[in-house]
């Protein structure tokens, strides 16, 4: 059960708005109480198909999943002795204007704490009724609920016989952020370095060709869809070098399935460390 949604604006001077009150009436003390929120479910897939010239049914072509569309409608409960309908609208407007970007936050009992971003499409108030409220529309271009904290897990580079089983919790798939850096045991490494995982949906298998870890750079890589990279970090500060060169012909980017992944990765030397981040994603919740 969804227990609490909280707002941010991403202009800093904007407080967060806590919103409450999710019940089908109007007892809470909150002045500004949800009555209904739609769109927080799984998002429709678009699915795309040729019909055959002849016979029956159609050749799949792929699938996508398209914007989110969050529709809330919000109520008012004034106190009528600072606040009054017209002035807790206006709060609202601060946050849901339309063209502002804002952010989402869910709190709820089943999963952890997640949010998602938007802009806002419309904000309709109904303010000649004799129980005001206001209906928001919200389109979040990345349809996905991120977990707001992210998980960390680490390791070292060995031949790729140490496996970490890593338990995935979210629903969708989600990339990773990973770093390998130097050791005491190994300050200084060239040569190719392998990231395997394995999980329901198959083996993904990525190499990075003749690359070189020592104190004065790290590798890093990015597995997320949309900002997919493989450079070296700086300890400089210098800006960080595209490596996207040494990939490997035939690489797969590796992303977390739902459940069990087991991950390892491989180099010709034992002892680089290893970081591997990443979020929870949901496709509903």
């Amino acid at each position: 059960m969804i227990t609490k949604m909280e707002v941010f604006s991403r202009n800093p001077s904007v407080p967060e708005l806590p919103v409450a009150g999710f019940a089908p009436n109007l007892a809470s003390l909150d002045p500004i109480v949800i009555r209904d929120i739609q769109g927080l479910g799984p998002v429709k897939a678009t699915i795309s198909s040729t019909p055959f010239a002849t016979g029956r049914g159609e050749l799949f072509q792929g699938s996508s999943i398209p914007t989110r569309n969050i529709v809330l409608s919000l109520g008012f409960n004034p106190n009528w002795i600072d606040q009054t309908m017209a002035s807790l609208r206006h709060i609202l407007y601060r946050y849901f204007m339309p063209q502002l970007w804002t952010k989402l936050r869910f709190i709820s009992d089943e999963i952890p704490i997640v949010g998602i971003d938007g802009i806002v499409e419309s904000c309709e108030p109904n303010m000649f009724s004799q129980d005001p409220e206001m209906q928001i529309s919200i389109m979040c271009p990345k349809p996905d609920f991120l977990e707001v904290n992210s998980t960390l897990i680490s390791g070292i580079v060995d031949d790729g016989t140490t496996e970490v089983i890593i338990d995935y919790r979210g629903s969708v798939p989600a990339g990773f952020e990973l770093q390998i850096k130097p050791s005491d045991d190994l300050p200084a490494y060239t040569g190719d370095v392998t990231i395997a995982n394995i999980s329901v949906d198959g083996a993904q298998a990525f190499q990075a060709l003749d690359v070189t870890v020592d104190d004065t750079k790290y590798l890093m890589m990015n597995t997320a869809k949309t900002s997919r990279k493989l450079h070296y970090v700086m300890a400089d500060e210098s800006p960080s070098v595209n490596i996207l060169g040494k990939m490997a012909s035939g690489s797969i980017w590796p992303e977390l399935s739902p459940g069990e992944n087991i991950f390892a990765i491989e180099a010709s030397e034992t002892g680089m460390k290893w970081v591997l981040g990443y979020f929870n994603r949901y496709g509903g919740i």
